[in-house]
């Protein structure tokens, strides 16, 4: 197996995507992180985007208690889409974009 070319990071946290449907409708849901890179996302949604659907990722803040908190925003397309099972949600992944992590700013 080859290496990953970008270091991933695992952790859970809210964020909040968006992709343009068919009939050209912004569809805004709200999902959870399973790990990050500056090149694409894993999250967990009960509504997942469709298969190649052009995605951004709004906002999410790193966990409570890190040293800076942080801010992610990001875009990318959808490159997998797996359905839910058992009790797991249905989950996606972004890639082909860019994530950039910025110090939270205590003024918003």
């Amino acid at each position: 197996m080859q290496p990953r070319k970008y270091r991933r990071y695992q952790y859970e946290v809210p964020v909040i995507f968006s992709w343009e449907d068919a009939q050209g409708i912004r569809q805004k849901h709200v999902g959870l992180t399973r790990e990050a890179s500056v090149k694409g996302v894993s999250v967990l949604a009960i509504t997942p985007p469709p298969l190649d659907a052009n995605i951004k990722l709004k906002e999410f803040r790193l966990p409570v208690g890190q040293a800076s908190p942080m801010r992610m925003f990001g875009k990318g397309q959808v490159v997998r889409v797996e359905p839910a099972h058992g009790s797991l949600p249905a989950g996606f992944a972004v890639a082909g974009g860019w994530i950039v992590f910025r110090k939270w700013a205590k003024n918003g």
